[in-house]
């Protein structure tokens, strides 16, 4: 076959589409994002209760003076209804849910006028950041409304089966998909201004998803990059192996995924700036439980990275074939030929070549069904890796 250059506008689809594994924060001002703090006894909220005890540092300037924090809010009463219904629509593996939450008002007006300001020579100074975000989610005030954020979400733990893991996934899942807000404020809002607003940038729903790990027994990270003055949520991974992408360790060598909360991502996927950033480990609370899944986070990257590839490669094959089928065409209808056998012969393989690229056709929509499926799909991570594996499409060949 003659080789002529590709038409890149051939055939179907999203190519352009940017992964959704690198999607995130990209705001590097200062804005804070995340924290921890001390041993606060379990709450209780609704039908459900919660042990672990939120640890880190301060509540309020800690009486050293080394260390750095927010002051305690205090609920303001104004005479407006003591709860707000909020409902959030969450998408998870294969159903669909409402989680519906009353949000406390005299909590939410009392964390409206703190003063979150952060002075910026602070971000090089891993302890007093513990102790600036642990406010945001270690204050008494805000481990009570953890907890009334959690019990919609044990409520479907309990009535759906889920196991350990189900429940981490289903907790990301949820913070992932409160809407963005990109005019937030300079500085974090607590997370109940983000669910009372129902909204939140990638630092502050980090901060709402750190907390809920934290209360629900979970082993969470406060993962703070500096030089971008940005801070996100990590959670400890058990594997043997070296996962494709960065993992974020501790001294102890303890190693932790980051979680992307701005959209919907894949646990352990973040935004390629994050790649060789400086970062600190902060590991937060007493809890053990971990991300289990990691292989199958492997291997859906993995495949969807090959299968991305692939499609870049079939559509500038297709493009060729298919110039090369419309110049055949047109000399077939409009060439001059000495004889009937010669036309016979190019006529042969024009039909020969329409039939190849009708199979290549079939295999790239094969390979472009599960590259949808696995873009469109990151709140259902086991769901996914079925799919892949069911589909056979990685033994397809090209």
């Amino acid at each position: 076959m003659a080789s002529r250059s590709p038409r890149t506008t051939i055939f179907l689809l999203l190519l352009a589409v940017s992964l959704p594994f690198v999607c995130g924060c990209t705001d590097y001002g200062g804005q804070g994002v995340e924290q921890w703090s001390s041993d606060i006894p379990g709450g209780e909220a609704g039908d459900a209760v919660f042990n672990t005890p939120v640890q880190s540092a301060f509540t309020g300037e800690d009486e050293s003076g080394t260390g750095f924090a927010l002051q305690r809010i205090q609920p303001v009463m104004d005479g407006a209804a003591a709860t707000e219904p909020r409902m959030f629509p969450v998408k998870f593996e294969t159903r669909e849910y409402e989680i519906d939450i009353d949000v406390n008002r005299s909590v939410y007006e009392g964390a409206r006028t703190v003063d979150k300001a952060l002075p910026a020579e602070y971000w090089y100074d891993e302890y007093r950041m513990l102790g600036y975000y642990s406010s945001f989610i270690g204050d008494p005030a805000i481990v009570t409304f953890l907890d009334d954020v959690l019990s919609p979400l044990e409520r479907i733990r309990r009535s759906d089966n889920l196991n350990d893991e189900e429940f981490l996934e289903l907790m990301v899942t949820f913070v992932q998909q409160i809407p963005y807000d990109s005019g937030a404020p300079v500085y974090p809002r607590y997370p109940v201004e983000v669910i009372y607003d129902g909204k939140g940038d990638c630092d502050e729903k980090s901060l709402l998803l750190l907390g809920m790990l934290s209360r629900a027994g979970y082993d969470a990270a406060l993962l703070l990059f500096p030089e971008m003055h940005h801070a996100t949520a990590g959670i400890r991974i058990s594997t043997n192996g070296n996962p494709p992408f960065r993992t974020f360790t501790t001294s102890k060598n303890e190693k932790y995924f980051y979680i992307e909360t701005t959209v919907p991502t894949y646990i352990g996927l973040y935004s390629e700036n994050y790649e060789d950033a400086e970062a600190f480990v902060v590991p937060l609370g007493n809890g053990e439980k971990r991300f289990t899944r990691v292989n199958y986070v492997c291997h859906i990257t993995e495949s969807y990275q090959k299968i991305a590839d692939r499609l870049v490669f079939m559509e500038a094959t297709m493009a060729e074939w298919k110039q090369e089928i419309e110049d055949m065409k047109s000399d077939l209808q409009y060439g001059t030929y000495d004889t009937q056998d010669a036309w016979d012969d190019d006529y042969a393989s024009y039909t020969a070549l329409v039939g190849d690229y009708n199979s290549y056709v079939e295999k790239y929509r094969k390979y472009a069904e599960i590259y949808v499926y696995i873009r469109d799909r990151p709140y259902d991570i086991a769901g996914v890796y079925r799919r892949i594996e069911n589909s056979n499409v990685m033994d397809i060949t090209i």
